[in-house]
């Protein structure tokens, strides 16, 4: 039987993708190698691991992905391109979008209602139930929830122990969707109406943590297929949105700490804290013309087959 531990990401900031909204391309946008990809800019919204499954989400919301549309991540209005550090936005689609992180029901429920930053830390400061109705990928996501152990702004971080990868599917045999911040991912998104659209979610040791874990070659390969990375570090979550072509172990990330983009060395040590996994999320995606074509030649003599969720 796998091995899973669980490891808490504390307190912190956030950012996220931006894109002019418009048309969708009708074929999957396949990025130039190295650069980075175009993201929103998030400040710390009631704990880091939801700010940047927010800024994923939000990357997604502005941009669609391979001409399907994902307008509804969040609700009502196109994602802001970014939000203000500690300080509530001013703004309708700064709004809404702090609230798609962490909603004033659930800051008024879980948190300490004193305001961003203040109480970190605290725990035993929930009102009981009945809850509000959960809108948030913080509720989701179970962040300060003392239910689950989670002191104010904290994640728990699930992973397999031998390296493997740990997908959202997987996480209610072990009984734990309630607290996993991966699976409440999985959870706001289809909370959001595209759970049919996911492809693939999972957790994954980093091959620094685990011999057998996801590689800077596996990192490239979703930064070039347009799709930013939720970077675990001891302590902290972040945003991996693209890498540097004359050194690719180089990688680029938001920190959430301030404004802009930083850098790392993959699988080092980012302000004192160790990288030790991913949050990977693959949507639906359009075929290419030219797959489509080939399709439909094959479908002349061939039954039509769906692709299966990978495993």
């Amino acid at each position: 039987m796998k091995q899973w531990r669980k490891l808490a990401a504390v307190m912190a900031i956030t950012a996220v993708l931006a894109l002019a909204s418009g048309a969708q391309a009708v074929e999957l946008v396949r990025y130039a190698q190295g650069g980075n990809l175009p993201a929103p800019d998030y400040g710390w919204w009631y704990g880091c691991t939801p700010t940047s499954a927010g800024m994923m989400t939000g990357y997604y919301d502005i941009n669609g992905y391979g001409g399907f549309s994902y307008d509804n991540l969040v609700p009502g209005v196109v994602a802001a391109p970014s939000t203000p550090y500690l300080a509530p936005a001013g703004d309708a689609a700064g709004i809404a979008t702090q609230a798609a992180i962490a909603s004033p029901g659930h800051i008024t429920d879980f948190y300490s209602g004193v305001g961003p930053g203040v109480g970190s830390g605290w725990s035993g400061d929930d009102l009981p139930a009945p809850w509000h109705g959960f809108n948030s990928l913080a509720d989701f996501m179970g962040t300060s929830q003392d239910a689950y152990g989670s002191v104010n702004g904290s994640t728990w971080i699930y992973s397999y122990t031998d390296g493997s990868k740990l997908h959202y599917y997987e996480v209610p045999g072990l009984g734990i969707t309630d607290e996993s911040g991966m699976y409440g991912i999985y959870e706001y998104i289809d909370y959001s109406s595209y759970g049919s659209n996911v492809i693939d979610l999972y957790n994954q040791y980093t091959d620094n943590a685990h011999a057998a874990g996801f590689t800077l070659a596996d990192y490239i390969v979703e930064i070039d297929a347009g799709r930013v990375v939720l970077i675990h570090v001891s302590g902290h979550t972040m945003l991996g949105l693209g890498y540097a072509d004359a050194n690719p172990s180089l990688i680029t990330i938001d920190d959430t700490w301030g404004a802009g983009t930083q850098t790392m060395a993959w699988g080092g040590i980012y302000s004192g804290r160790e990288m030790f996994g991913v949050t990977v999320l693959e949507l639906t995606a359009i075929p290419e013309p030219c797959t489509m074509s080939l399709l439909g030649l094959s479908l002349l003599g061939l039954a039509a087959y769906r692709r299966r969720r990978t495993a």
